[in-house]
């Protein structure tokens, strides 16, 4: 080999180690020990004194929230909490006792009366003897009642040093601000409602009587790399409702009157929904679905059925089986695969099929075997399909798994949101499976499947859009038209549409989990259950009225059964299999067992379910337009943006995906229309008013404001 072959691979083998080197640091794992908090943005406390048995306590930095004070307290050594505090100003003294401090966060004393000047803080050790420490700071008593009244907002969610957002009122306007302001030298990237925003550390002005769903995410990568497990990542989430400033006034025009969010409702202060006793009770919809599951054990079903539900769960043995639902899991064929259902005989599957009760709604969720089915395994359940279908004639039988003919893809085109792509569906619809392909003998699962399911799970809130849009923001325009193409089948255009949905986003990226904070009261201290990121509220409410509006309505799908009540009612367990949880208390000792003594069967909710309010809330208002709804025929309006006038066609959804740009239907009958519409593109704080043109040519404007849907009716 010359001496020329042997440089030319030195250099390949140099070239292809500093690619491979660069590729490493660049995607590969990163050190979360080297991101620490960076603390100079807050105040510096000035230390006046330390003790002197050998202890390092001392007070770094402070910030004042409202008349809350938040000390960052370092020490080499633990177990020094809990402390007695002593704060000093103009020679009063304000003394507390046992206060509590968990690792990883700051000192907290609310309440305080103050005046605007320098205070001290003293703060010794219960735990050990002479560690104490002294320092200045200063109040502003400017900042004192800058924090909205603790009665007129509710927060659930995390509760550390990483996210703080509270409500301020400043000039009469209203704000959210991240009080945490964490930095530690990662890219942060603030969420509210699914959208990127900018300046929530400033403080970001907003309506009241809204849910904000807030998230705050931390990668050592540009955010659009939050797929990248090996890279640190963090999320926190707090989900935060501000009460309406004064009962709202309807919205009126010449034409249309809003059927806006009423007076009497607001989320549950509790982990519990309240729904299912505070919302005043109505029928169902004639021809619609509302499908949910009993949340409350202490509740009954019947509750759930005098307030808009439809269906319960197979479970709820006390109402009629035709008001039951069920989602059918694998577990029902033991999780077997599909080479073994593909492996049976005819009498095998029917004996299964005979199994199923009679249901009001039947659902497959088969979802160890492939999305496309195998011809073997399509025989198979039309086999399963048709015996249930001839053992209870009156049966909705519904595929989640296998999907209608064509699947709610999201706009998604390979890698990316490509909305206009899928512009040609309305001239040459294509199924995304061949499930309802017939077979050699002419059989086909569309002869007995009678209800078309659009899967509407929270989608992923990253991407590279400069805007902040995410691809959770396509989900309700790609939902209306997954649901318009599959009508366009023969075998499915006669079929009820349902809008199948969840309350939370599913982990696809080995996501972190959101520490769920609970404040327990005995054993006292702080319990944190490690969950899944929630779905915006302007988002359930969003699904709720489209499904039930264009659509014949919804189902929301739960993980549990119903559960119990109380903020010390968890079996903690440190061999529990579930996503962990983390127990601090109060006094530093108390260990979780204290917990073995409060607990009582079922357990607490380990999250704030606000989505199914929202989603009960969306029932309750579409039954607002009842009369219209049923009977009432369903069409697209033009909408004005910039002067210019879009006028309706069928592939609405598609164009206003495209542009970024608001939707508009309506439901007329007779003389009486309701309009419902929404921008999902919007920022969450921002409003628009667009104008209209209803059935008649008469041009009204109406009102959006962030990603929540404006539901009207009125008079043509």
């Amino acid at each position: 080999m010359s001496k020329v072959h042997v440089w030319g691979i030195t250099v390949l083998l140099i070239t292809t180690l500093s690619a491979g080197t660069w590729v490493w640091k660049r995607y590969g794992p990163s050190d979360p020990h080297s991101y620490q908090l960076e603390a100079t943005v807050f105040p510096l406390a000035e230390t006046l004194h330390k003790g002197t048995s050998g202890c390092d306590l001392e007070v770094r930095h402070y910030k004042q929230i409202g008349n809350e004070l938040q000390f960052q307290l370092y020490a080499s050594q633990g177990g020094l909490s809990p402390y007695s505090v002593e704060i000093t100003q103009n020679k009063k003294t304000h003394r507390f006792q046992n206060v509590p401090h968990r690792p990883g966060t700051w000192l907290t004393l609310n309440n305080l009366s103050l005046t605007d000047g320098p205070a001290t803080i003293r703060i010794q050790s219960n735990a050990q003897s002479g560690c104490e420490t002294t320092a200045a700071f200063a109040f502003k008593s400017a900042n004192k009642d800058e924090i909205v009244a603790q009665n007129q907002w509710i927060r659930h969610g995390s509760d550390d040093i990483w996210l703080d957002v509270r409500p301020v009122q400043k000039n009469g306007r209203l704000y959210l601000k991240d009080f945490a302001n964490y930095q530690d030298g990662r890219t942060r990237v603030y969420l509210i409602d699914g959208t990127v925003v900018g300046g929530l550390d400033e403080g970001l002005e907003v309506r009241p009587g809204y849910l904000y769903t807030i998230l705050a995410r931390w990668i050592d990568a540009p955010y659009s790399e939050w797929w990248n497990h090996l890279r640190y990542r963090t999320v926190r989430q707090q989900c935060l409702w501000i009460a309406p400033s004064s009962a709202p006034s309807p919205e009126t025009t010449t034409h249309l009157r809003r059927i806006g969010i009423p007076a009497w409702f607001s989320p549950s202060p509790s982990f519990n929904v309240h729904f299912d006793t505070s919302f005043p009770e109505f029928e169902p919809i004639p021809g619609k679905l509302a499908m949910q599951y009993r949340l409350n054990n202490f509740v009954p079903a019947q509750n759930y059925l005098k307030r808009g539900i439809t269906h319960l769960p197979r479970w709820e043995e006390d109402i009629p089986r035709h008001k039951q639902h069920w989602t059918e899991p694998p577990g029902f064929f033991a999780d077997r695969d599909e080479n073994w259902f593909s492996s049976l005989s005819k009498e095998e599957v029917e004996a299964y099929a005979d199994q199923v009760g009679g249901l009001g709604v039947y659902i497959y969720d088969f979802e160890f075997w492939n999305r496309d089915y195998a011809p073997a395994v399509k025989e198979r359940l039309i086999w399963y399909s048709a015996r249930i279908r001839k053992n209870h004639p009156s049966i909705k039988l519904f595929d989640y798994w296998g999907g209608s003919a064509v699947h709610n893809t999201n706009f998604q085109r390979g890698t990316s949101i490509d909305p206009a792509h899928f512009l040609k569906d309305y001239q040459s619809p294509t199924p995304t499976n061949s499930n309802f392909k017939p077979l050699a003998n002419g059989e086909t699962l569309g002869k007995y499947l009678n209800g078309n399911l659009i899967d509407v799970y929270p989608k992923i809130v990253f991407g590279d859009d400069p805007s902040g849009v995410t691809p959770n923001n396509y989900l309700i325009l790609a939902a209306l038209h997954a649901a318009r193409i599959n009508q366009l089948f023969s075998y499915q255009k006669n079929n009820q549409t349902i809008w199948y949905a969840w309350n939370r986003h599913l982990p696809m990226h080995q996501d972190p989990a959101v520490p769920w904070h609970v404040k327990t009261a005995n054993p006292d201290g702080d319990l944190f259950f490690n969950q899944l990121e929630m779905m915006p509220a302007s988002q359930a409410l969003g699904i709720s009225l489209f499904s039930l509006v264009t659509a014949d309505g919804y189902y929301l799908w739960h993980d549990n059964q119903p559960l119990g009540k109380g903020s010390n009612n968890y079996n903690l367990d440190l061999n529990h299999t579930g996503w962990g949880w983390e127990w601090y208390p109060a006094d530093g000792r108390t260990g979780y067992e204290a917990f073995q003594q409060t607990h009582h069967s079922p357990e607490s909710p380990k999250y704030w379910d606000y989505p199914t309010e929202y989603f009960a809330l969306g029932n309750w208002m579409a039954k607002q337009v009842e009369d219209i709804l049923v009977g009432g025929k369903k069409q697209d309006l033009a909408y004005q943006l910039a002067g210019t006038w879009r006028e309706p066609k069928p592939e609405q959804a598609v164009l206003s995906a495209m542009r970024k740009e608001p939707f508009v239907t309506a439901v007329v009958k007779g003389n009486q229309i309701a309009v419902l519409a929404i921008d999902s593109f919007q920022k969450p704080n921002q409003s628009r008013s667009v104008t209209i043109k209803l059935p008649n040519g008469q041009q009204v404007a109406i009102q959006l404001y962030g990603n929540w849907p404006a539901l009207y009716r009125g008079t043509l």
